[in-house]
């Protein structure tokens, strides 16, 4: 049923927003999440106080409100809602109740990130204490050739039988390795979920079926990503773009309105050794080999970024990607303001464009900041 005919034989009911299809409001865009199908849909931001309306008011009501102008808009944006199937029109709105937005995890660190550059960790240690604490996801980042296939091999069989769930690799390129080679060890263990090879000597693709064929081959089929742009430190991170948003479910939406979406429940210990929020944030709570990486959790300072949350940031607050965005606490836009918004994002909330973070005024001294802050002495936290 199209818009025109619901506005003549339906004017005494409601239009009802499915309650896992939540709005979002932006400056210039806003944005309806649509947590079952994991998809985000954006529409002008002038339309969103139709929202607010649809509960309140019978459809007949609010049309009748509306000027002329307005009328055509509305029908307009009342056909986009049906056209997505984020609406229907119902006699009582108030007999369907709204999803929770309540979040929680039964753990004490969700994910890690160890970084690996001159020398080794404890990783028996670490996976050992990181299982304790009921981490599921953990990312190894090889700089050089220190931490290569082999230690991954080693570093998955000691996740065995451990809470971790999935364990996701960038490793150096090692010239004397095969194809085969890296084949071998991902299809080896399951629960290696990405593996990328950084300064390789071309960009490609490998494929691990773990011996399934046809249809099954399709849907099991793992790809190992050889790239030639190498991986320099930390501060590689951080970028955001359409492609690093999440698809939005129920609990990604309601953590990320509570929460950092980087920063919330993580541990990482970076390639000195330091446990930290974040391997490129300066505040260390001391070297993993002598401190519990539990009693570093239960520390108020190491838990308070986790709240670090978009609508309390800078810019971040009018965007309507903000709660599928996992934004970047450790490298911001301006370096001495504590809620600036992320160095390495190009939207534009304001005008609801994206562009190269780069060309962006300020983003080249802001990045030079960071590069000098590197090489400096360990900072406590």
């Amino acid at each position: 049923m199209d818009s025109t005919q619901l506005l003549r034989d339906r004017r005494d009911e409601y239009v009802f927003l499915f309650s896992d299809c939540v709005p979002v409001e932006g400056a210039a865009a806003s944005a309806i999440y649509d947590l079952t199908r994991k998809h985000i849909s954006t529409f002008p931001s002038a339309y969103f106080p139709f929202f607010a309306l649809f509960r309140a008011r019978r459809l007949g009501e609010i049309v009748d409100a509306l000027s002329p102008e307005e009328h055509d808009d509305f029908v307009a944006f009342l056909d986009f809602l049906l056209a997505n199937e984020y609406v229907a029109v119902v006699a009582d709105a108030a007999a369907f109740p709204e999803i929770s937005r309540a979040w929680d995890a039964p753990c004490a660190i969700h994910n890690a990130i160890v970084d690996v550059r001159g020398q080794h960790h404890d990783y028996r240690k670490i996976v050992a204490e990181l299982s304790g604490l009921g981490c599921q996801h953990l990312q190894v980042r090889g700089y050089a050739g220190v931490f290569g296939l082999a230690e991954l091999d080693e570093l998955a069989r000691l996740c065995r039988g451990s809470s971790i769930q999935t364990l996701e690799a960038i490793l150096a390129h090692e010239p004397g390795r095969s194809d085969d080679d890296y084949v071998a060890v991902v299809g080896a263990h399951r629960l290696i979920t990405g593996l990328t090879v950084h300064s390789a000597p071309q960009e490609r693709r490998l494929a691990v079926d773990y011996g399934a064929r046809g249809d099954a081959a399709t849907l099991l089929t793992l790809e190992i990503s050889m790239t030639v742009k190498p991986l320099e430190s930390a501060l590689d991170c951080g970028q955001i773009g359409k492609r690093q948003l999440l698809p939005p479910t129920t609990p990604t939406f309601n953590e990320l309105r509570q929460f950092s979406g980087c920063l919330n429940r993580k541990l990482a210990i970076d390639e000195r050794g330091e446990v930290r929020n974040c391997p490129a944030m300066r505040g260390s709570f001391g070297d993993h080999r002598a401190v519990s990486l539990a009693q570093v959790v239960a520390d108020e300072a190491f838990r308070r970024v986790w709240a670090a949350r978009n609508d309390e940031i800078e810019v971040c607050r009018d965007c309507p990607y903000r709660y599928a965005c996992t934004g970047c606490r450790a490298l911001l836009a301006d370096p001495a303001v504590e809620d600036s918004k992320p160095l390495k994002c190009g939207y534009d909330p304001y005008t609801d464009t994206w562009a190269d973070w780069q060309t962006r005024a300020g983003a080249a001294a802001a990045l030079a900041h960071y590069q000098a802050r590197v090489h400096l002495p360990i900072v406590r936290g």
